[in-house]
């Protein structure tokens, strides 16, 4: 009961549930398992401000920094804490974290999905070996893309809806003749924009990545000695993104191609 009061302080007040327990990780504070008074008093350490509190507050990279570490220890992304699913077990997974607008969010292409045996036909996003990472990067770029509409539509993320229900549903509330093709450049346009934004505010190519915490393979396991290629498959993300390998930024080619022309007018001008 501890457990589900701190989760539904967390969701109250805009905590991350994720964070806390990498967070205490961080400052050498082990959270076991059945321990949900020792959780429930931290979430409340953190809303009161109060002692340890303060320093969780910050989040996992700013308290990496804060306390002298190195940043590969902070399991996160662009700030953004690593949720329960492994890039190192599903490695579209992997890109999909290194590449999301807001960091590390399984929400932002949850490619474990498609290696599970899902399928996206109309953009041949199909199932393959989850510990390859050849081929890997175009594909999760599309998903990304196809999963952002969902937010755009207020639909759910898990929600099992093909390209074709969602066309049939965009065109007969609006009137509009949307294809399989307009509904993926929808997507790309969205993410696109979202990328402009964050390069605005100083994003580059480098922050394009995982912490080696999340990255270095694994001993044991079923992942053991296998590690995700991350620049290949970035290298491939890119390509199909339209983006510079070198900026991080937009190509202006694909700006235009999007109709993102005053985005091209601001970057290349």
């Amino acid at each position: 009961m501890a457990k589900i009061r701190a989760y539904k302080l967390a969701e109250e007040l805009g905590i991350d549930r994720n964070e806390f327990v990498e967070q205490a990780s961080q400052v050498g504070i082990e959270l076991k398992w059945g321990e949900g008074e020792s959780i429930l008093n931290l979430v409340q350490k953190i809303i009161d401000q109060e002692g340890i509190g303060v320093l969780l507050a910050k989040g996992t990279l700013a308290m990496a920094r804060e306390l002298g570490r190195d940043e590969g220890e902070a399991a996160q992304v662009k700030g953004l804490e690593m949720p329960m699913h492994e890039g190192r077990a599903f490695h579209g997974l992997a890109v999909s974290y290194a590449t999301g607008p807001r960091g590390a969010c399984h929400l932002k292409g949850d490619y474990y999905n498609i290696d599970l045996g899902n399928m996206i036909m109309e953009y041949m996003i199909l199932p393959s070996d989850r510990l390859v990472s050849e081929g890997k990067g175009e594909p999760a770029a599309k998903f990304q893309s196809f999963k952002d509409l969902f937010d755009a539509l207020t639909l759910c993320k898990f929600a099992p809806l093909q390209v074709p229900q969602l066309c049939d549903m965009l065109n007969a509330l609006t009137g509009w003749e949307f294809s399989a093709e307009d509904l993926l450049a929808a997507g790309d346009r969205s993410v696109t924009i979202k990328r402009a934004i964050s390069n605005k505010f100083g994003l580059t190519r480098e922050h394009d990545t995982v912490p080696k915490i999340a990255m270095d393979a694994l001993e044991e396991g079923t992942t053991a000695g296998v590690q995700p290629d991350l620049k290949t498959m970035l290298k491939e993300y890119y390509q199909y993104r339209g983006w510079d390998w070198e900026t991080g930024k937009p190509g202006k080619e694909k700006l235009i191609e999007l109709g993102l022309n005053h985005i091209a007018e601001d970057f290349y001008s």
